[in-house]
């Protein structure tokens, strides 16, 4: 009886249409509850954004100025004084911001969403699956991952980001280096993360991708802050950008690497849902010096490593980039649920090469730290296991580099 049992479950896990009913019911899961949130509120402040720079471009980032000179952090979202983005980001939410503001809200979510579908499909392309279950696993643990639901829930860009990215990748793997890098300038200068996508492309490509990619940054950057004037462009710089980096912000949702430190041994207060309030937790440990150095030299050690990785994987394009591109989840000092999405990519690469090499031990190791994310980081005792789960899947990720040497020169196929 038991020998027919194991049998009957190895057909069972083993059938393609299994993993795609799944990812069915998953990708249906992220339409419903997208669908019937109530605000958006990332959304409206990108059309407050856009509609200030349309009206009113040189005092546009005033209120933001303003409000993080008060408090030294940035405001909730959904107003303008929120609005820390570069003018890139107002200028790609014009055409929404031409619309009633509750219904540009929802087209630029369902932009967003469908940007990040296409991102995802030039991602799937790029690493031509040929495994009948690596096929359907890839759709269901990007419908998995909290933060893809996290982005479009709140009307993000980070849609728009990773579909810029993803077709660099697919663009750099069919050896067009210069439009490779052009496209990852889009996204760069949106937010600058995108640009570590450098550390990629093969050595003879680099160049021409590095190139294109500045070029392309420094051009849209620029025209994008003539509205401002000089005055303007400075004073966004000097009184919006850096203090934004500096947030400090207590929120249990704000979990990047740097809280991981200040909250465990630096001494940091947060506030952490209780009953029908919050209450402000700390750690008895005020080593906040040492927390900072500590955060600091991961971030060194996060890009060696990803230099590194790509370096042993025989600069194999599609892993190098996406390493590169998750570092924008694991560096920043202000990490909210939807920036840590760059890391899917790299955990849909290294799930799909691990269920076609066999690797069951990668795969179950990736398995656990997936299921740090399962619930939203202040409905967990400690906010940061998001972190701990992030740092695990970039550890095993750069680990597993054999996992792509066999491809150098054959990332795509199809």
């Amino acid at each position: 009886m038991i020998p027919r049992l194991k049998e009957a479950g190895a057909e069972l896990f083993s059938r393609p249409a299994l993993y795609w009913a799944l990812a069915g019911v998953f990708w249906l899961r992220v339409v419903v509850l997208s669908a019937i949130v109530p605000r958006r509120p990332d959304a409206e402040g990108m059309w407050e954004g856009a509609h200030a720079f349309l009206t009113n471009p040189s005092h546009m980032y005033d209120a933001a100025a303003a409000y993080l000179a008060q408090t030294h952090v940035i405001a909730p979202p959904g107003v303008l004084a929120a609005f820390v983005s570069p003018p890139p980001v107002a200028v790609m939410a014009i055409p929404v911001a031409l619309l009633p503001r509750s219904l540009g809200v929802e087209v630029w979510t369902a932009i967003d969403a469908v940007a990040l579908l296409a991102g995802l499909l030039f991602l799937y392309r790029a690493l031509a699956i040929t495994n009948r279950i690596a096929q359907p696993v890839f759709w269901l643990v990007a419908a998995y991952f909290p933060p893809l639901f996290a982005d479009i829930s709140a009307g993000q860009r980070g849609g728009v980001m990773l579909l810029a990215a993803m077709a660099s990748i697919w663009l750099e793997s069919r050896s067009r280096p210069a439009l490779a890098g052009a496209i990852a300038g889009l996204a760069a200068a949106l937010k600058y993360y995108p640009a570590a996508m450098v550390i990629g492309p093969r050595p003879a490509h680099r160049v021409r991708y590095a190139a294109a990619l500045a070029a392309v940054v420094l051009a849209i950057t620029a025209l994008t802050f003539i509205p401002l004037g000089v005055g303007g462009a400075v004073f966004y710089y000097q009184h919006v950008l850096i203090p934004s980096l500096a947030s400090h912000n207590p929120d249990c949702a704000y979990d990047s690497v740097r809280t991981l430190f200040t909250r465990t041994i630096g001494g940091e207060a947060f506030l952490q849902p209780s009953g029908t309030g919050v209450v402000l937790v700390q750690s008895p440990l005020h080593l906040g010096t040492v927390a900072l150095l500590l955060s600091y030299l991961s971030a060194v050690l996060f890009a060696a490593g990803a230099a590194w990785a790509a370096w042993r994987s025989g600069w194999n394009p599609a892993y190098g980039m996406a390493v590169g591109f998750a570092l924008g989840a694991l560096i920043p000092n202000e990490v909210w649920p939807y920036q840590w999405l760059p890391l899917l990519p790299l955990i849909l690469l290294v799930a799909v090469r691990a269920i076609e090499r066999r690797r069951w031990m990668t795969l179950g190791v990736l398995g656990v730290c997936l299921l740090g994310f399962y619930r939203q980081p202040c409905d967990l005792p400690f906010p940061n296991l998001w972190t701990v789960a992030a740092i695990g899947v970039f550890a095993l990720a750069l680990w597993e580099n054999r996992l792509f040497r066999l491809e150098v020169g054959t990332t795509s196929r199809s």
